[in-house]
C-alpha cells in the first residue's frame, strides 16, 4: 500500500515537472521574444503595460491593461475584417461592467440575421 502510493506521488510529481518545463516558456514572454512576435511593437507594448500595471489586481488591472495597451494592429491579422469588427465593437462596451460588457460584446459581434424576401 505505501509503496503504491509513494509511485502514484512520483508519478504525479513527474507530470507537474514536465508539464512546468512545457508551459512556463510558452507564458513567460522576455524582450528577445517580441522578436519573434508576429507584432513585435504590440509585443513590447504589452510587456511594459503588464510591468506597470503589475501591483494592480481584478479589475483595476484590467483597466490598466487597456489604458496601456495600444488596439490591434488589424492589417496584420488573418481576418482584417472580423478583428476590425472585434475592435470596435470593444470600443463600443468598453465602459459598461464587466457582465454587461460581455452581453454588450455578444450583441455586437453576433451575425446579421440573412434578409428574407
Amino acid at each position: 500500500m505505501k509503496r503504491s502510493l509513494a509511485l502514484g506521488l512520483a508519478l504525479c510529481r513527474a507530470i507537474l515537472v514536465s508539464l512546468a518545463a512545457i508551459c512556463l516558456p510558452a507564458i513567460a514572454q522576455t524582450a528577445s521574444d517580441c522578436a519573434k512576435a508576429r507584432d513585435p511593437a504590440r509585443c513590447e507594448a504589452r510587456q511594459g503595460a503588464l510591468e506597470i500595471c503589475k501591483e494592480k489586481r481584478r479589475a483595476e488591472r484590467r483597466r490598466c491593461l487597456e489604458e496601456q495597451l495600444p488596439p490591434p494592429d488589424c492589417r496584420k491579422a488573418t481576418f482584417p475584417e472580423r478583428c476590425l469588427a472585434a475592435v470596435a465593437a470593444h470600443v463600443a462596451c468598453r465602459a459598461k461592467p464587466v457582465a454587461e460588457q460581455r452581453q454588450c460584446l455578444r450583441e455586437q459581434l453576433r451575425p446579421a440575421a440573412p434578409s428574407s424576401r
